[in-house]
């Protein structure tokens, strides 16, 4: 971890170099105080004239005001560079975030992602900041004052700072445990974050089924357990601060005996005494510091493990190298025709899908799928739960890794595409209709914030949503709740079409994504679709079956493969999958009434 945390800051490296050239100027000036001090007791000793020891003073006060503007000016530097590093932590971060596929947001709580790129990266901050100051301005004080020491009485110093091996060898120890007991108090603040940011996401179920006092009960059993790890933790760093105070305290007490001993046999002046004692007196803050920097440093070190875990997951979607300049610069940014062709298609979801520590075997969701769907085609894909359907949706637009080999769009490779040439030319629009906290215009041109207002009216028009206008208060600025919770079902799902439709993409994909409107809108919004012309692939995947006898093509998928395709027609003539699912799908409709 210390090899990545140089890395974040090695462009900060002249800041930090800055830094401790004026810590060595504060603690120069630090250290002359003491030195002037002796001086003025060896005046007060000789009875010198008042005017040199007004003149020792002047120059006490003028060093310690010098040292305040030195000392403000070290800790501006250093901590701003911290803050800069810890800018870039994020960033990077939130960037890794953004290219990570659904295999990896499948198995990681949203709520420990959100601790660790909020909790830890405030820990990484106090480890560049105030740790790395402090750790730097404790070893410059520890060489220094121990010259100076040496200086005045070599045998006094060596007695004074035999307890130190005892102390460096304590606080090794115990600072083992701190980095264990601090990553334990991470961990469980982010399950914490997770719990509570399920129980506001998830506050209507929770009040539907009355679970008010559950969940209140399991949050305080949580918060006991994180009061209990930080409580552990608490009593070994308390340990290390209570043996550093020990060692402090009985090493000015051996001084304080031996020295007074020294200044009376006169190997030591008065003025000597007071100046090592002084100097002594400037180790007892950065040895009691010492335990607080050990755990800010174990701490950062804990943070960045977490934070390297998301830098370091590899995508398991590679994005295809993009062109140079000139003509395959521009053909990698023309938009695709919409010719598909899948060869053979086999995919089963990894192990690790199941957790990083999931030892299931892969599942196989797709087995040796064949099908071309040619470009402006009107293609339905139908078949029972679980055969696969919504998984061939996510990767025509590659939100898992695709074998390679066995899908191509307009001939081409699918993963020798680039991700955002692709992903231009495919409007998907998935099974759960997610909005943003923003309005309902920004919700629809999301995907194209360019479009212009006459567009997105297109949009909304097809999409079946302009009726639904005249009942928001703003129109198309009206905000929408978090999650567009504001809404109903039916108009979050019209409002993940508008946004499809905009961009002029070459391919739609709908996967179930018109479940909440009634079978007379999704009829109208089909024959809207269908009814622009040929210039866009739609492949339609949903379980009201009456909608389908305008399409060009229907094909059945059971248990991962193709079991049979063709028109409303031919299929039912066929009178095997296709025709179960309709005869079943009409007697719900019939209880259903």
């Amino acid at each position: 971890m210390l090899k990545r945390l140089a890395q974040f800051a090695r462009p900060y490296a002249p800041a930090y170099a800055g830094g401790f050239l004026l810590l060595l100027a504060t603690n120069g000036l630090g250290l002359w105080i003491p030195w002037l001090l002796r001086d003025a007791v060896g005046a007060l000793e000789r009875h010198e004239e008042l005017q040199v020891i007004t003149k020792l003073a002047v120059m006490m006060v003028a060093v310690a005001l010098g040292q305040a503007v030195v000392r403000t000016l070290s800790r501006r530097v250093i901590l701003g560079a911290s803050r800069r590093i810890v800018y870039d932590v994020r960033d990077r971060f939130f960037e890794r975030l953004q290219t990570l596929g659904p295999s990896f947001y499948d198995t990681q709580r949203t709520g420990d992602i959100m601790s660790r790129g909020v909790n830890d990266t405030r820990l990484i901050q106090g480890f560049f900041g105030p740790g790395a100051m402090n750790l730097l301005n404790t070893s410059v004080v520890y060489v220094a004052v121990l010259i100076l020491l040496l200086r005045i009485d070599m045998r006094l110093t060596l007695i004074s700072v035999a307890l130190y091996p005892i102390l460096f060898f304590g606080v090794n120890r115990l600072s083992r445990k701190v980095y264990t007991r601090s990553r334990a108090v991470q961990e469980h603040l982010a399950t914490i974050s997770n719990r509570a940011q399920e129980n506001i996401s998830g506050i209507q179920q929770v009040k539907i089924y009355a679970q008010e006092q559950r969940e209140i009960e399991a949050f305080r059993d949580l918060c006991a357990e994180y009061r209990s790890r930080n409580l552990s933790m608490a009593v070994v760093r308390g340990g290390m601060v209570a043996l550093i105070g020990v060692v402090a305290g009985l090493g000015a007490l051996i001084v304080l005996y031996v020295g007074g001993r020294f200044v009376i046999e006169g190997r030591i002046s008065l003025g000597d005494f007071v100046a090592f004692n002084a100097y002594l007196a400037m180790l007892v803050w950065p040895t009691i510091a010492l335990g607080w920097i050990v755990n800010t440093i174990q701490r950062g070190l804990g943070a960045m493990e977490r934070i390297a875990e998301v830098l370091d997951h590899e995508a398991d979607v590679a994005d295809a190298p993009a062109g140079g300049a000139g003509d395959e610069d521009e053909i990698d940014h023309a938009p695709l025709r919409g010719d598909v062709e899948i060869r053979g298609l086999t995919f089963a979801y990894d192990s690790q899908d199941g957790g990083p520590d999931s030892e299931a075997p892969p599942r196989t969701v797709l087995k040796d799928v064949n099908l071309s769907i040619p470009h402006g085609s009107r293609v339905a894909l139908v078949g029972p739960v679980g055969s696969g359907k919504s998984t061939l949706a996510s990767l025509l637009a590659r939100l898992y890794a695709v074998p390679p080999g066995q899908i191509f769009v307009d001939g081409e490779e699918i993963n020798s595409i680039p991700l955002a040439r692709l992903r231009r030319s495919i409007g998907f629009v998935p099974q759960e209709a997610f909005l943003f906290s923003r309005s309902l215009r920004e919700n629809i041109a999301f995907g194209a914030s360019e479009a212009s207002a006459g567009e997105i009216a297109d949009a909304v028009q097809t999409a079946h949503l302009a009726g639904d206008l005249e009942s928001f208060p703003e129109g198309l600025d009206t905000l929408v709740g978090e999650r567009g919770f504001t809404l109903s079902g039916g108009q979050r799902q019209r409002v993940t079409l508008a946004r499809a439709l905009l961009g002029g993409r070459s391919i739609l994909v709908l996967d179930d994504s018109l479940s909440s409107v009634d079978a007379d809108t999704e009829q109208a919004i089909l024959s809207a679709l269908q009814g622009g012309g040929r210039d866009r692939t739609i492949i339609l995947i949903t379980h009201r079956l009456s909608t389908l006898a305008g399409m060009d093509r229907i094909v059945v998928l059971d248990e991962g493969s193709i079991a049979e395709q063709g028109t409303h027609e031919e299929l039912m003539q066929l009178d095997q999958v296709y025709a179960g699912l309709f005869t079943k799908y009409l007697l719900e409709q019939r209880l259903n009434g």
